[in-house]
């Protein structure tokens, strides 16, 4: 049993079933078992799963009803390692029968995220040693079994994560930009039939502004697409903010400036998308919210931090005062996107709010992705 405990599987697959017909199979070599059973519930799922390895090796992945063998396991015996044998062992006698459990080692599986138990199929003579070999791999089936529901958690996080990313992504990008086509179709619609000439200007104007969606869009999906290789393609910080400048004097009619003169050279290059969709986002929202007309972007260096501060001449957001980052996140009031993004790039955001405008000021470290 030693010289088989040393072949326990060292990797685990990410796939659940993988995984429980690995550590079956090598229960089952351990003990020289003709079959082994598991049953066993996860916090997250609703129902009482069972796996088996038969004597001709099948595997078996079944999902009962929660309530169709309960109790299991007799409640006086439930938290010990025992051998059940004959009409009056303490499992479920139906489960018993379904699964040929004659002779069993039983041991509970007592994970963080998986509770259940493990049947082994076992003949020979059960002893002290046997007993507490089944104690052992029961650990180590639980163990496992945690780490699996770990990595299945992680990646559902991890999903979850990039799905608001990129949702954030399009909302400051393409959502924000269509926002302004829409106020400008609404001018030309008012005034084509008395000043067609400058309503078809700014039609061809609109006609440029989607062109250059269309291909920052492809650009961005192509940056989704894992699967093949592809060409990194520098960010130009510096031209990306020369046309923003244009974008938001073109679809808003509002002058952006901004001042570069204190950003460190070397970082100015290193800047990739997350700052840029920052002082996106603050812009449209003086913009969009505060209907102002002009408005200041000054980016500064130092402290190996980059900040970023927005001053515009608008109404201002819907609160007057001054509001820190925690506050934003946790009432929902002022540019709460914003506040989630410079958060997810451990940053810190501070907003004055008030009737002649409002100023926005960011801090963010640049050991993040958009400072390589």
């Amino acid at each position: 049993m030693c010289r088989r405990l040393r072949q326990w599987p060292r990797e685990l697959d990410s796939d659940p079933r993988e995984t429980v017909q690995q550590l079956l199979e090598a229960c089952r070599t351990i003990f020289d078992a003709p079959a082994v059973v598991m049953a066993w519930e996860e916090v997250e799922e609703p129902w009482l799963i069972v796996a088996s390895i038969a004597e001709d090796g099948r595997f078996t992945w079944v999902e009962e009803e929660p309530d169709r063998f309960v109790p299991l396991v007799d409640p006086a015996v439930e938290d010990s390692t025992f051998y059940a044998s004959g009409n009056t062992a303490p499992i479920h006698q139906q489960f018993r029968a379904a699964f040929g459990l004659v002779e069993a080692l039983s041991t509970p599986l007592r994970g963080e995220g998986v509770q259940g138990w493990l049947f082994i199929r076992y003949s020979e003579e059960v002893d002290d040693m046997a007993l507490l070999f089944a104690e052992f791999v029961g650990l180590l089936v639980g163990r496992d079994m945690d780490a699996v529901a770990l990595i299945r958690s992680a990646s559902r996080e991890a999903v979850h994560e990039e799905r608001v990313r990129v949702a954030r992504d399009l909302h400051d990008g393409l959502l924000q930009s269509f926002t302004g086509v829409v106020l400008r179709l609404e001018t030309i619609h008012s005034m084509i039939e008395t000043q067609p000439n400058e309503a078809r200007r700014m039609i061809t104007d609109i006609q440029g502004v989607l062109m250059a969606e269309q291909r920052e869009l492809r650009a961005y999906l192509e940056q989704l697409r894992p699967s093949r290789r592809r060409a990194e393609v520098p960010f130009d910080f510096r031209a990306r903010i020369d046309e923003l400048r244009t974008r938001f004097q073109t679809q808003w009619g509002i002058g952006v400036a901004f001042d570069t003169d204190s950003l460190d050279p070397l970082v100015a290059r290193s800047l990739g998308p997350e700052t840029f969709r920052i002082i996106q986002e603050a812009v449209t929202n003086s913009a969009k919210h505060g209907s102002a007309s002009q408005v200041r972007v000054r980016l500064t260096t130092g402290d190996s931090r980059i900040r970023i501060e927005v001053v515009d001449d608008g109404s201002g957001f819907p609160f007057h005062g001054r509001l820190t980052l925690e506050a934003i996140r946790e009432s929902g009031v002022g540019p709460a996107m914003l506040a989630e993004r410079v958060a997810a790039l451990n940053g810190d955001l501070t907003v004055e709010s008030g009737g002649a405008g409002a100023r926005v000021e960011i801090s963010v470290p640049l050991g993040f992705a958009g400072a390589q």
